[in-house]
C-alpha cells in the first residue's frame, strides 16, 4: 500500500513539475524552505513523506494533498474550503517577492567555510510574509553534515542579522583569522559568549567548539520554521 502511494505520488509529482515547468529544487525551496526534500521523494530516499511536508508541497502546487498521494475520485484542484482546514491561508506564490539574497554557504565545520558576506549574491529566494518589511535579511545553503538531521548538505536557512540570538539558537558565526585571509562561516547551536571565545555546539558528532572571539567578525541568527512562518 505504502509503496503503490509513493509511486503515485512520484508520478504525481513529476507531472504537476512539467506541467508547471519547476523543477524540483525551486518547487522544495517555495514549500519548505530546503532545496532537496522534493528530489529525495523522487529518488526514493524519502519513503515515507511527512503529511504536513505533502500538504505544503500540494499547496505550491496548486493540488489537493489527497489527489496528490492517489486519492483518484479527489479534485486535482485545491479547494479554498479544504486548503483552510489543512494550512493557514498564504498569499500566492508569485505574490511574495523574490527579494532575498542568498550569499552563500555556511560550513557545517569550523572552519571549512566558504561563505563571506559582500562577497556576491549568488540566488534569490522568496521572502515569507512574516519577513515584510525585516531589513537586511540573508539566506544561506548549509554545507558540510555537522548540522544532521536538523539541517542537511544543501539545505536552505533564512538568517536575521539583526535579531539577538538567545541560548540554543542555530547561529551563523563568521569568523576571520587574518587580515590576508578570507572571512569564514560555521553553522552552529548559540551556547555562551565570553571575553575569550565564542561557544556553538554540533549535532554530528555532538561536540562543543570554542571559536576565538578574537576572529569573530559577527553572530547572526538563523530564523526557525516558527518564525518564518509565524507559527
Amino acid at each position: 500500500m505504502i509503496r503503490t502511494m509513493n509511486k503515485t505520488l512520484i508520478d504525481r509529482l513529476n507531472l504537476l513539475l512539467r506541467e508547471k515547468d519547476m523543477s524540483p529544487q525551486r518547487l522544495s525551496i517555495e514549500a519548505t524552505g530546503a532545496r532537496e526534500t522534493v528530489r529525495k521523494i523522487l529518488d526514493g530516499t524519502s519513503k515515507n513523506p511527512r503529511i504536513d511536508t505533502i500538504i505544503k508541497i500540494a499547496a505550491v502546487l496548486d493540488v489537493s494533498p489527497q489527489f496528490l498521494m492517489g486519492d483518484d475520485e479527489a479534485s486535482p484542484k485545491a479547494t479554498p474550503g479544504s486548503r483552510q482546514k489543512s494550512a493557514p491561508e498564504l498569499p500566492a506564490r508569485q505574490d511574495m517577492p523574490l527579494d532575498v539574497p542568498v550569499m552563500g554557504t555556511a560550513a557545517g565545520s569550523h572552519l571549512k567555510g566558504a561563505f563571506e558576506l559582500g562577497s556576491g549574491v549568488v540566488d534569490y529566494v522568496r521572502r515569507p510574509p512574516t519577513l515584510a518589511g525585516s531589513r537586511d535579511v540573508y539566506a544561506l545553503y548549509v554545507e558540510g553534515s555537522s548540522m544532521e538531521p536538523q539541517y542537511f548538505q544543501g539545505d536552505l536557512i533564512y538568517v536575521h542579522p539583526h535579531k539577538p540570538p538567545r541560548t540554543g539558537d542555530i547561529v551563523v558565526v563568521q569568523c576571520k583569522n587574518a587580515d590576508h585571509e578570507p572571512t569564514e562561516a560555521t553553522l552552529g547551536i548559540f551556547r555562551k559568549k565570553n571575553g575569550h571565545a565564542v561557544t556553538i555546539g554540533k549535532r554530528n558528532p555532538i561536540a562543543d567548539i570554542d571559536i576565538n572571539v578574537e576572529t569573530v567578525k559577527s553572530i547572526h541568527k538563523v530564523l526557525s520554521v516558527n518564525e518564518l512562518f509565524g507559527v
